[in-house]
């Protein structure tokens, strides 16, 4: 007759610790960016809100509700040895589970939205480059569908994924988190390198090209963090492991730490040339109440706002305030490709842009 393994001893070790710290941070850095950026919008002129603009906000929005369900779900079991979790709160831990994928799933949707559309912001006059953004977007929601629906065919019915105490049998995911993990990672890599080729063709000289991927490597950063999970999982597949002997609650915390950074540092990062705009503003007016006084405030080329003008010459400064704003990469005659770079963000005297062989 086969024994009947011992029960596991008393464990009040928690790791809940770390992630209610975890997701504070990342929600208060995240929420201080997003503010200076749109603070950067409304306080300097010839700055203009866009589709990036609201993406990002929508991001926050979403991120903070898939760390505040990690922060609730450590109340009631995460963190803890799954032997130490009252058997009332079992189905209270289902529920926070799908929430919380559900979430981080759509967080991570709308994020490399967010980046597609900043580089829609940026490169919005290369045709070719934009449909190819359309085609990666439409990828990007395929794929966010997909990791919806096919975690709930995994039990028959389907209502036995929320309740497990029904009849029915269910098949173990732990080749479909893996591939997941594989395709968010290979996913990343590609919005992440999308945009090399165009920067690559810019009028500018290697070193500045150089600069400008680096700034853009760091500004998606969130495909470094889908590599560490991915490779964290190929190193340790027992963290996904659902058994009956399984200690999800406990395992589950380690990999669950690169998806609490991945939004928000790519927030943080995606808000970045707006955030460096504000504080070069503020360093060169050496004081903040210059903010909010139209004295001695700066245009995307730097034209000075503050003398009084009459209507007249108010129209034609508007006009090159509007024309200000989309800064053009001039190429020479044989160029054949021509790429303007549409935000304040980006001005003449962090990169100098200009044809090559005329340095």
């Amino acid at each position: 007759m086969e024994s009947i393994p011992p029960l596991p001893q008393p464990n009040y070790e928690s790791r809940g610790s770390s992630v209610v710290v975890c997701a504070v941070v990342m929600m208060t850095l995240s929420t201080l960016a997003v503010t200076m950026r749109f603070g950067s919008r409304i306080m300097l002129p010839s700055y203009y809100f866009w589709w990036d603009d609201w993406a990002v906000l929508a991001t926050l929005a979403l991120s903070h509700g898939f760390l505040s369900c990690a922060v609730y779900w450590t109340t009631i079991g995460l963190g803890r040895h799954t032997w130490m979790i009252p058997l009332e709160l079992t189905q209270a831990n289902i529920n926070i589970n799908w929430a919380t994928l559900s979430l981080y799933a759509t967080t991570i949707w709308m994020l490399r939205l967010s980046a597609l559309l900043f580089y829609a912001r940026l490169f919005r006059i290369n045709r070719r480059f934009i449909l190819g953004l359309w085609m990666m977007g439409c990828i990007l929601t395929g794929w966010w569908i997909t990791t919806m629906l096919v975690p709930w065919s995994f039990c028959d019915p389907w209502s036995k994924n929320i309740n497990p105490t029904i009849p029915g049998s269910c098949i173990h995911g732990t080749a479909w988190h893996r591939a997941v993990a594989f395709i968010n990672f290979f996913l990343d890599l590609v919005v992440l390198i999308l945009p090399m080729p165009v920067i690559w063709k810019l009028q500018m000289s290697s070193r500045k090209k150089i600069a400008v991927t680096v700034v853009f490597l760091l500004g998606y950063s969130s495909a470094f963090l889908s590599l560490a999970r991915f490779i964290m999982i190929e190193i340790n597949p027992h963290m996904l492991n659902a058994g009956p002997t399984a200690d999800m609650s406990w395992d589950l915390v380690p990999l669950m730490f690169p998806s609490f950074l991945e939004a928000p540092v790519a927030i943080v990062a995606l808000c970045g040339p707006s955030i460096n705009r504000l504080a070069t503003h503020i360093y060169k007016q050496g004081t903040f109440t210059s903010l909010f006084s139209r004295s001695g405030r700066k245009g995307t080329f730097g034209s000075d706002y503050s003398a009084p003008m009459d209507n007249s010459k108010r129209s034609a400064s508007t006009k090159a305030s509007d024309l200000s704003r989309d800064h053009q990469l001039h190429c020479d005659n044989n160029s054949t490709t021509a790429i303007m770079i549409h935000d304040g963000d980006w001005d003449t005297e962090g990169i100098a842009m200009r044809p090559i062989g005329k340095n």
